[in-house]
């Protein structure tokens, strides 16, 4: 697939180094445009939306939040949430910025991790970019919304 010549600029500002130290696709060769389609792919065949699980991922965040730098319970996870100084551009020029802020959050059940930022919620929730394989960020929408338990019986998926 060829690449766009917009996805090919935000593609330049995405590389280690130019945004943030490791960048944001990792090893990944595939045109910016492929990567989104293809993680909307999985979570269409989950029924899973990016918005729903961007949401899920910012109330844990927010959970996190009221105990800056303690391990608080919600109940199904334990979420740790440490923020730093500054502000981290989307790579996506949308003049959106987010909190360098990380939050971890481990299913009690499992004892299974994961961690992101507030720019990769930004990312997947507005952008459905998940980051490139091979990104210390990337958070695969498979894993993701199981370890999120969605879609949850309760609730409908949103498309």
């Amino acid at each position: 697939m060829k690449e766009n010549p917009r996805d090919a600029l935000l593609r330049i500002d995405m590389e280690a180094g130019r945004l943030i130290k490791d960048g944001f696709l990792g090893t990944d060769p595939r045109p910016l445009s492929e990567i989104i389609s293809q993680d909307l792919d999985t979570l269409a065949a989950l029924e899973v939306s990016h918005v729903i699980l961007g949401e899920a991922m910012r109330q844990l965040t927010r959970k996190g939040m009221a105990a800056m730098g303690e391990e608080v319970d919600t109940g199904d996870y334990l979420v740790k949430t440490e923020e730093y100084m500054g502000w981290l551009g989307c790579p996506f020029k949308d003049a959106r910025r987010a909190a360098k802020r990380n939050t971890r959050v481990t299913d009690k059940a499992t004892g299974q991790q994961m961690r992101w930022s507030d720019l990769s919620i930004h990312l997947i929730e507005e952008h459905a970019f998940f980051q490139g394989k091979g990104s210390p960020f990337r958070l695969e929408p498979e894993a993701l919304a199981a370890f999120l338990r969605l879609p949850r019986p309760d609730r409908p998926a949103e498309a």
